[in-house]
């Protein structure tokens, strides 16, 4: 991680503890939670970051009165003989919520570190709405380079007696550089299985761009709730 990545994150951090630790609306309640995952590939945006691989993840949410407070840390460890990158991502924000919760606000910063490409530090702001299909709508914006990703995401969700299917859409397109970019295109299924506060959980994903053929990617894992 680059040092201006390394300040900025760093300030934002201690900006977001520093008033969930004071003030007469600070809410002392902190969740989370950790998981952990196998993938047959992992990609990013329509790009193929490594084959198979070990991912890890624990994120975090609070609030100050009205504003919720959250952030994620994600790491993808390839395994492969060949193809394998690694990669650590660190998401950190704050969302408001309108009109009783139909309408979700989202802001903050998004880093990735990979050890096949340049550290790379972006602004990010969403929408989402609490409406059918639950839609979400995402602008990224690279913090050194006129860097910019639009991303769309639609997801539906079925719960069954014994288990819960979900299904999500996405659709987006990204600046590989100030030249050049990729649109790309996914579905993913999930099917996860809920004991207590322990999700088990196994996926199947259909990546594509307009580069490459689709590929089919699964994988499995659990998380826990806390």
């Amino acid at each position: 991680m680059n040092h201006k990545s390394k300040y900025a994150l760093t300030a934002l951090l201690c900006v977001l503890l520093t008033n969930t630790s004071s003030g007469e609306e600070a809410t002392s309640s902190i969740n989370g939670n950790v998981g952990s995952k196998y993938t047959s590939d992992y990609h990013r945006r329509g790009q193929a970051v490594s084959q198979e691989a070990i991912q890890a993840q624990i994120g975090f949410n609070t609030g100050i009165g009205s504003v919720g407070i959250f952030g994620d840390f994600f790491t993808s460890q390839g395994i492969s003989d060949t193809g394998s990158a690694d990669s650590n991502e660190i998401t950190v924000g704050g969302t408001y919520e309108l009109m009783e919760d139909k309408i979700n606000l989202y802001a903050g910063l998004y880093n990735t570190d990979s050890s096949v490409s340049e550290n790379d530090l972006e602004a990010f702001t969403s929408i989402g709405f609490g409406v059918p299909l639950s839609p979400v709508v995402s602008v990224f914006r690279d913090t050194d380079d006129n860097l910019y990703t639009w991303e769309g995401q639609i997801s539906y969700d079925v719960d069954l007696d014994i288990m819960s299917v979900g299904i999500t859409g996405i659709l987006g397109n990204t600046d590989l550089t100030e030249s050049t970019d990729s649109t790309y295109y996914g579905t993913v299924l999930t099917v996860t299985k809920n004991i207590n506060t322990v999700n088990l959980y196994t996926d199947l994903t259909l990546s594509d761009n307009g580069d490459r053929e689709s590929e089919t990617i699964w994988g499995a894992g659990l998380s826990v709730k806390f």
